[in-house]
């Protein structure tokens, strides 16, 4: 398969590394210091699950340069999702499948609307991943799923190729005929994790072991779920006991990558966590006080973040940023 993947940081990196691994023929969209470091040394990924090196490894700095692809596996901030959808034009015909790798619940709809063209499919990933330095990935966490599918919910052979792909390399992978549903079960996890982390400064094993904060949590949990079930996902009943069980299963140092993103003062993906469960509360008249304080508590260090990198194009290219720590997405 040929394979664009748009955005080299932990997430691309190592998944998209894991496709050229196996034979793939993968193109790592990337700019600056990291393209530069690729282009010289490869791609190196430094993982619990086993080191690898890709060298040579194949660059661009514009989807131009490669013509169409068999599919496009996105996995930018959602921030940066708009800017990266109106790039892809080259890179995608009637039949490639456009893949997000995003936090949130809306990273296809937004690509959809950004795209002319392409079979845009729902995918959420959940990995403790980070650059640690241009040209390098490390993965620091038992943690690695993947879910793909249609958002119709029929089979489709090619994600099923490359859910077979990530399988063998022993990841968590699927092709799901519930991918909404699959995106929310996500966020009932990831968005209370990443919020309280990054308003407490505090690792995993901090905010679980605090009663306070561990009530938080669940708290907010519980209103990810209200508002998903009003949205009309399908949750299971135990989604919140779900979440609290790999919020305890986690490495104790392991932190989000909002929480990474905050403490460093760059841009972060409120509206994707947040912003989200506070607009379709209000929309659907649904209390969510806990979230109702969160995205208050974040909004002025994200306006102060945007006022310190006004062009958004350029303060944080598709290669990622590096970060101190292994952060969760």
């Amino acid at each position: 398969m040929r394979i664009l993947v748009v955005g080299a940081g932990g997430v691309g990196g190592y998944f998209g590394g894991l496709l050229a691994q196996a034979g793939h023929s993968v193109a790592f969209l990337a700019r600056g210091a990291h393209r530069q470091a690729i282009e010289r040394q490869g791609l190196i990924v430094h993982s619990l699950h086993g080191d690898f090196t890709l060298h040579p490894a194949r660059v661009a700095e514009s989807p131009d340069e490669l013509g169409p692809q068999d599919a496009v596996v996105v996995a930018v901030k959602h921030y940066d999702l708009a800017h990266a959808a109106r790039r892809l034009a080259a890179a995608v015909d009637d039949e490639t499948r456009v893949v997000p790798l995003l936090n949130g619940v809306d990273a296809h709809r937004l690509l959809a609307e950004g795209l002319d063209g392409g079979q845009v499919v729902g995918g959420t990933c959940s990995i403790a991943s980070r650059i640690e330095a241009p040209g390098v990935i490390r993965q620091e966490s038992r943690l690695r799923r993947i879910a793909l599918g249609r958002l119709d919910g029929r089979f489709d052979p090619l994600l099923d190729e490359l859910v077979s792909t990530w399988r063998g390399a022993g990841v968590q992978a699927e092709q799901s005929d519930s991918i909404v549903d699959e995106l929310w079960s996500k966020l009932v996890f990831i968005d209370p994790f990443g919020s309280v982390t990054a308003l407490a400064r505090a690792t995993a094993g901090e905010v679980r072991t605090l009663p306070a904060t561990r009530a938080l949590l669940r708290q907010a949990m519980h209103e990810v779920a209200a508002v998903g079930r009003a949205a009309g996902a399908q949750l299971p009943a135990d989604c919140v006991e779900r979440a609290m069980a790999t919020v305890d299963s986690l490495e104790p140092g392991v932190t989000s990558s909002l929480q990474r993103d905050v403490a460093a003062g760059r841009r972060f993906e409120l509206e994707a966590f947040s912003g989200t469960v506070v607009r379709l509360a209000h929309e659907l008249a649904i209390d969510a006080p806990v979230h109702t304080g969160i995205d208050a508590l974040l909004r002025p260090m994200l306006l102060r973040a945007e006022a310190a990198a006004p062009d958004h194009s350029q303060s944080t290219p598709p290669g990622g940023g590096a970060t101190a720590g292994p952060p969760l997405r």
